[in-house]
């Protein structure tokens, strides 16, 4: 089945992200495939937009990393579990580093600010919300990213944003029908995380991750060496 990027997301968007967020939906969860060709007409009228928004669209998709624009269309490049574990590798370093950057005096309000999209977390997993759950879980971890005020790790944060929603989307729509009794996991795992910022602890903080985040081995050690 096809999966499509949330309506109720694309509400502020223009055209042009409007099809760039359904495209890169498809080519993440491998309903496009790598080596695919896309052309402009093709897209348009899948799309039944002009060519205009749909060139916007390639730019995009091209900033993500996933197509390589070619003459009047796209070639898709792959999105396998490499890639998403070098998606990851970044987040993790965005947060490890906004950790470090939050001033004690903020840490009491600002896990007190991520409670608050958890139990949003809590209330969309009892509606079987993946959707909610995703927007929440990002928010979650924009409080940090957020609260550094650093004009260039919130751009970055914000280049990788889209792909980040997608993988979220992606993985809280079949946990939800799959594996619906992981959700109480998530919920600690997330407690950890915002009590680790509430007492300024780097140790818990390593425990969050690890418990989050598979695979991650001494990466997050090498983050906090100071």
């Amino acid at each position: 089945m096809k999966m499509t990027y949330p309506t109720q997301w694309k509400t502020n968007m223009t055209t042009g992200e409007s099809v760039a967020a359904e495209l890169r939906l498809q080519i993440i969860h491998g309903d496009i495939k790598a080596a695919d060709c896309l052309t402009e007409n093709q897209v348009a009228k899948q799309f039944n937009v002009s060519r205009s928004p749909v060139r916007d669209a390639f730019k995009l998709l091209k900033q993500d990393q996933l197509i390589r624009l070619e003459r009047m269309g796209a070639d898709v490049l792959a999105f396998g579990e490499s890639e998403r574990r070098e998606i990851y590798d970044l987040r993790i370093m965005m947060e490890s580093f906004a950790f470090l950057k939050i001033k004690q005096e903020e840490r009491t309000t600002l896990a007190k600010e991520m409670r608050k999209h958890l139990e949003m977390m809590k209330v969309a997993v009892q509606f079987e919300d993946a959707e909610a759950f995703t927007e929440h879980d990002i928010l979650f971890h924009e409080v940090l990213i957020n609260a550094t005020k650093h004009r260039y790790l919130l751009s970055s944060w914000n280049n990788i944003k889209p792909i980040l929603l997608c993988l979220i989307l992606l993985s809280m729509r079949k946990r939800m029908k799959e594996q619906p009794e992981d959700f109480k996991r998530i919920h600690e795992n997330h407690e950890v995380y915002a009590q680790a910022v509430a007492d300024n602890d780097t140790q818990l903080l390593k425990e969050a991750f690890h418990r989050n985040f598979d695979d991650v081995g001494d990466k997050i050690n090498a983050m906090f060496l100071r």
